[in-house]
């Protein structure tokens, strides 16, 4: 079984499953949702066959829910769990599309790049106040992860990921409020 230990954003959840789709996978993809969500892809030879998100919804009924996603664990088990798809499924790229285009997501704001390094550098020093110098590395890694940060939503999705190398809940918690806080000055 692969697995992810921290919590990914919904685009790199998103890039995960169409990695595992490329490869020609066939097995079981499981997310868990930051809000406790369940979603369960099964793919066979790299094709999506069958999509459930929690025990309620599958198929076509599952695509608008696992686009609300923010934030998850995905867990890929070899081998297929679920067969039977009651109706069928759009082919695996139309499902691809599907999943990008996330219509919960308002159109972004765009931050200047001087904001945008701005920004940066107030999450890792305000990281490094609560997991020491790593904090340099975590943020570094995830911008390496995920590519371009030039939005609003971004940012606070770095926030949300990094936030998460914070063991206390309470010193989390106060962690995204400091720098959420800060960071809205730069908008």
């Amino acid at each position: 079984m692969k697995s992810t230990s921290s919590l990914l954003a919904y685009p790199q959840l998103i890039a995960e499953i169409r990695r595992l789709s490329q490869e020609g996978q066939s097995g079981t993809i499981f997310i868990t949702s930051d809000d406790g969500h369940l979603v369960r892809i099964v793919l066979d030879d790299g094709r999506i066959t069958f999509l459930a998100f929690d025990t309620n919804y599958r198929s076509h009924d599952a695509i608008p829910l696992i686009n609300m996603i923010k934030f998850g664990q995905l867990h890929f088990s070899e081998g297929i769990f679920e067969t039977v798809q009651e109706a069928p499924l759009p082919n695996t790229l139309e499902l691809f599309q599907m999943f990008s285009n996330q219509t919960h997501v308002d159109t972004p704001k765009q931050l200047s790049s001087l904001n945008l390094r701005e920004a940066i550098e107030h999450i890792k020093t305000a990281l490094a106040a609560y997991i020491g110098p790593i904090a340099l590395i975590v943020c570094e890694e995830y911008i390496d992860k995920v590519g371009s940060l030039n939005t609003m939503d971004n940012i606070v999705t770095m926030i949300d990921v990094v936030a998460s190398e914070i063991e206390c809940s309470d010193e989390r918690e106060a962690f995204k409020a400091r720098i959420q806080t800060k960071i809205k000055t730069l908008e």
